[in-house]
Order: structure tokens, then sequence, then C-alpha cells
């Protein structure tokens, strides 16, 4: 990849992100953590050719970001999901807010809070946890694709839009937005055309 490629590629994805999060009132990013292997899976995905090529990819990625680094958290995140796995959302939180205390700038509790939120119909609660888990992993193409399905669902298909195109420059084969930006394209281009 050439270095103007590689530049403008870089300014596409920072606009994208800066404008998804100002969508939904982000305040200003939090450090991430450097993993170069990460980085180097994100760098494989975007040039896989194909769904099948990027499915191994995204499993790698998953697994980086399940991984919070520490085996308190890591067990606090599996109580929580044996928690909401039975019903009791509330106890599930409780868990997320002691992994989140413990490790402040791990994205992943975040995500899961928001899956947690999105799950009980807490939309405001959902778009917050989504929020705080982009400043921690801007690159977290599930996070932007379940902002876009929120969007959708609020009636915002401008916004949702947008949230599905910005997963899409991180994970171009990311099947969840692929149909959101089918089911949208239409229809907020089409009227804005």
């Amino acid at each position: 990849m050439n270095s103007i490629h590689l530049v403008m590629r870089n300014f596409v994805f920072a606009l994208v992100a800066a404008f998804t999060l100002a969508a939904c009132n982000a305040g200003p990013s939090a450090p991430t953590r450097v993993d170069p292997e990460l980085d180097a899976l994100f760098a494989q995905l975007e040039q896989a050719e194909d769904q099948q090529q990027a499915a191994p990819i995204e499993q790698a990625i998953w697994a980086r970001w399940a991984d919070s680094g520490s085996p308190t958290v890591n067990i606090l995140l599996e109580r929580a999901t044996a928690a909401e796995d039975a019903g009791d959302a509330e106890l599930a939180e409780r868990f997320l807010d002691q992994a989140s205390d413990l490790a402040p700038d791990y994205a992943e509790t975040w995500n899961r809070r928001a899956n947690l939120y999105y799950a009980i119909d807490d939309y405001p609660g959902a778009i917050s946890a989504i929020q705080e888990t982009l400043k921690r992993e801007p690159r977290h193409f599930a996070a932007l694709a379940a902002l876009g399905m929120i969007y959708e669902e609020l009636g915002q298909q401008r916004p949702a839009l947008e949230a599905f195109r910005a997963a899409l420059v991180i994970h171009p084969h990311y099947e969840v937005a692929i149909q959101g930006v089918r089911r949208l394209e239409p229809r907020v281009d089409g009227r804005d055309a």
C-alpha cells in the first residue's frame, strides 16, 4: 500500500469515526492501549478479499478484544454473561461496573454493557455505552453497526446509514453493516438525490 493511500485511508477513517462519535455526542477520546498484533489484524481485515477471508481475521480480533489482560476482569465478564443469560440484567450490570472500575480503558466492558442495555430496550443507555466503547476502541466495527441498528430502530435513517458505513470502512465484509447499508441507501440517498 503506498503512503498516499495509507494517509488518505487514515484520514477518511478518522473523519468517519469523528463524525459518528459526534452524532452520539461523544466527548474527547480516552487513550487506547497499543497492540501491534491487533493493528496488524485490522490491516489484514481491510485487505481481505471476501467474507471467507475476513472471517478468521474477525475471529482473531474478537479473541484479542475478549482478553482484558486481567484474569479478574475476564472472570467478571464471564459472570456478567452468566447473569445476563439467566435473565438478571441488574446483576450483569454490577459485574460490568466492577470490571470497568478495574479496567477503565478496556473497551469490551462497555461494548458488553451496550449489548445489555440494547437487550432491555434502553436505547439511550446503549448509545452511551457504545460511545464509551468507541472512545476506547474507535475501530470497533460491531459497536458502530450496533449504533446503526439502534438509530434505524429509532427512525433516524441518516445517522444509521453513516454508522453502518463507518463500520464498513473498518471491516468491509461485516454482514450486519452490509445489510444495513443495503436497506438504508435507497431510502436515504435516494431521497437526498
